[in-house]
Order: C-alpha cells, then structure tokens, then sequence
C-alpha cells in the first residue's frame, strides 16, 4: 500500500507514446532539454520486397559554388528554460519510494521483465541518498527506470514536464535552420522544410544532401564529436552555417544558411495536399499529442473537398510517433460512428477505447480510405491505422508498423515531476495483440519512401491503386443493385 497520495495526471490521460531510431528530427538547436525517446527493441516481421527500385544516391561531384541570397531574420521569441529546484533529503526520497513502488504494484508485468526489483531498490536507494545534485538524482531515477527494459515507460523531470505541456499547446520554439532531416551513411538528408524558413529561403529543398557543415565532411566523427555535425548546424540565431549540398540531380553547390528562430507552428502536425492526376487527398498526421488534433484534420479534409472533386483519402501516419489516447479517440471519430476498437488492460485497471458517435464527417460517409504505415508508425498510430483496418474503413498499404502499444498512465509527483508508467496492453475486438507484431499492411510496399518526391512515392502510388480498386469495385455493385 502507498503511504501518500498521487494525483493521476488524468483518469483517461493515457499516452501511447515510443520513440523510434530514425525518425525525421528537427535540424536546430532546441530552446529547452527535449527528453530523447529510446529507440522500440522489438524486432519487425520480415517482408519480401516490390520490385519497385530505389533511386541510385548521387555520386559526390566537385562542387560548383552558387551565392544564395541571405535570409531575412525573423524575430520570435524563445521560452525561458525552466531551472530544478532543490529537494529536501526527505523530498527525494519521497520521489524515490513514489517511483519504486508505483512500478512493484501497477507495472503490465508482474515478473518486471525478469528483474528483480527488490534488489534495484536495495541498489539505488543508498545511491540517491548521495546524490550531489538534483539533475545527478533525477538521472539516477531515469536510469532505475531503465532497468526495466521498457521502451515505454519513462520519467520527465519538472523541467521536462514543464517543455511537454508548452509542445502540446504549440509554445516550444528553437533556433536553428528550418529542416526536418534524416542521418544516412551517404550524408545527412532534408526530408521537410519549414515554409518560409531559413533553410527554404537560402534555396534548400526536400532530398538535398548535406556532405559537409562549415567544410567539414559529414563522415569525420573524429571533429565534430559526439555531438556529430547536427550540433555544429545548431547555433545562435543571425549567425551562419554553411552547408554543402548534393541535390536531387546530382549537382553540388555551398549554401550560407542563417540561423533563426523557428516558430512552434513552422512544421504542420497536419498537412493536406492532393495527388497530382487524381481526385484523390493525402492528409498527413504527423502526431497525436497535439491538442484539437481532430479539429485540424478537418480542416484538412474540407481544404481539399472544396478545392475539387474528391475520390479517395489517403492518411498518411508513417512517421506518427503515436500520442494522447482522447486525441486518437476524437479523431477516429470523424471516420468511425461509434463502436470500438479495442481495449487496454492491465493489473489494476481496463476499459474499452469507445469511439464518439454522432461526430463523422458526412463528405466521408462513401469515401474509400487508405492508411499509409511504416516501421515508424507507433502506439496511438499503430491502433489508428488497426482500429481502421479491423472495422473495415480503410485498407491500409506500406510496411508493418512497430508492434509497441503498451499503454502509459501519467502520475504527477510533489516535485513536479512526472512518472508515465507501463500500466496496460492494447488488444483488438478480437482479442489479438499488436505488440511485437505491428498492424500487417493489407499492401506491403517495401522501399525508402523518404527518398521520393511526393509524386514520385511508391506507397502513395500503391495506396491510389488501392482506392482507385475499391472506386471500381463500388461502381460495379452499383450497377448490379440497378
């Protein structure tokens, strides 16, 4: 029994949450510590591959310097970084008892893993009773925690709590260029640029390769540390960076970036567009932790339905981390009248995840629907994309997402911190599981997608066959009927 009392961060404020190694990251420097989510250890189904073939990565060619023009800097404010306040001996140990025990009673797994939890007390307790500083005690609880394994469950101190609650409401900016970028082998890639951003106004597009920051090659781990060259891109704002750059032709040009601060709305969490040819619309879900989520997914879906006829939707969650379980539930509502899709259970608690009813939008009522997934969908993802699947409404094309949808339930603690704990698992209807295993594409479309232009993707090209299929399928029942 706990001897004082938690305040739930809600009754139903679950998060489904996970981190995955190679996800697109904003290339800047953030204006608070962002805590760095751990990649899923679960291992993915292996899938054969389409015999779609990938684009040949440019060769290095000498290069051939370009002046840009210098960006104008716009002023936006940073938020101040919030600082830890001291703790008490007994107010640490307080947070210590308050975690321990928390995990012994509620963890999803009564055997925790097969660790032994009694001896991680006996271990960390007298270490935290030593602790010289607030930020060494909060990591040793940090790393308590990771003794269980989890990708899921994690600690955020009060400074952390107090940066989520600023992303969640769009208050966190950064200063740096502008560009959502992946690390490969050959370079560092732009995948996304903030509209009007620095890196867009000095000429920088989607799939531009970044072979070396300042004159320094990307590859040389040895100077840039372990930072690596992003922490070299990152810097103070009206300062500039200088990047080399091979485009998607294969041309090599030295771009001068200016560095600025970076609004928290600069990248869209959603985004609609159309495919070029077709009556058919992609909205793109980046998140579900963002507040009134199902409110700028119509938006969306209405910007595209009055700008033409429309066929077929393609939702594109390939990159959704996965988020707020009300946030998933309201959003699902604009595509499902009501039902469920699943349910969450744990050793202390279940319930079912119920859809509003009453809340669809009527545009939809006969529209076909694809998901697009890839091993980067995850949690509320992953049961947005299965939700859809199993009850029928869409069809979904891509690569098996990343089978992680424990559930966490958030406490809130005396020194403002916050513990999210692995309390529950999802199911489906039919009682099956998609954790270790993923939502199974009814389409595989196994390719680097990231790598194509938007018109180029193979998956969106798989996923308008697939709507195209369904338009085709519903035009003949209709002549049958008649």
């Amino acid at each position: 029994m706990m001897t004082r009392c938690l305040r739930f961060v809600s009754a139903l404020l679950v998060v489904v949450l996970a981190g995955c190694g190679n996800l697109p990251v904003p290339l800047g420097s953030m204006s608070t510590t962002t805590p760095t989510p751990l990649p899923t250890a679960t291992s993915q189904p292996t899938v054969a591959p389409t015999d779609t073939p990938r684009p040949t990565p440019p060769a290095t060619a000498t290069p051939t310097l370009a002046p840009t023009a210098t960006p104008t800097v716009t002023p936006y404010p940073l938020l101040p970084t919030p600082t830890l306040a001291p703790l008490s001996a007994n107010e640490r140990q307080a947070v210590f008892e308050d975690v321990w025990t928390l995990v012994r009673d509620r963890y999803v797994y009564e055997d925790y893993g097969g660790v032994d939890w009694d001896a991680v007390r006996a271990e960390f307790e007298p270490r935290i009773a030593r602790a010289a500083s607030e930020a060494e005690f909060y990591a040793l609880i940090e790393e308590m925690i990771g003794r269980l394994g989890d990708d899921h469950t994690r600690f955020d101190t009060p400074q952390e709590v107090a940066e989520e609650a600023a992303r969640f409401d769009g208050g966190v900016a950064y200063a740096g260029i502008g560009a959502m970028i992946r690390d490969l082998e050959e370079g560092i890639l732009i995948t996304r640029l903030a509209p009007g951003g620095p890196a867009e106004q000095a000429g920088l597009q989607p799939r531009d390769l970044i072979i070396a920051v300042n004159g320094v090659p990307v590859s040389d781990t040895i100077t840039f540390g372990p930072g690596g060259p992003v922490s070299v891109v990152r810097g103070q704002p009206g300062t500039p960076v200088q990047l080399r750059i091979i485009d998607a032709a294969g041309a090599t040009r030295d771009v001068t970036v200016i560095r600025q601060i970076i609004p928290p709305d600069a990248f869209p969490i959603v985004e609609a567009r159309r495919v070029p040819g077709t009556d058919i619309g992609v909205v793109l879900i980046d998140t579900f932790n963002v507040s009134a989520l199902d409110e700028r997914v119509t938006d969306a879906i209405m910007s595209l339905y009055q700008s033409g006829p429309l066929d077929g939707l393609i939702l594109d969650v390939r990159t959704n981390g996965g988020g707020r379980l009300d946030m998933l539930r309201r959003t699902l509502g604009l595509f499902l009248d009501g039902g469920t899709i699943g349910s969450s259970s744990g050793r202390e608690r279940s319930f079912s995840i119920d859809v509003p009813s009453g809340k669809t939008l009527p545009l939809l009522e006969q529209m076909p629907i694809v998901v697009l997934t890839s091993d980067e969908t995850a949690s509320a993802a992953e049961m947005f994309a299965a939700g859809l699947q199993f009850r029928g409404r869409a069809r979904v094309v891509g690569t098996p997402s990343a089978g992680n949808t424990e559930n966490l339930i958030g406490y809130d603690l005396d020194d403002g911190s916050r513990f999210w704990l692995a309390e529950l698992v999802f199911r489906l209807p039919d009682g099956s599981l998609l954790e270790g295993r993923g939502v199974q594409p009814d389409r595989i479309v196994e390719i680097d997608w990231w790598r194509y232009a938007f018109e180029d993707d193979p998956q969106i090209h798989a996923a308008v066959e697939e709507l195209q299929l369904v338009g085709r399928s519903n035009d003949v029942a209709e002549v049958v009927e008649r």
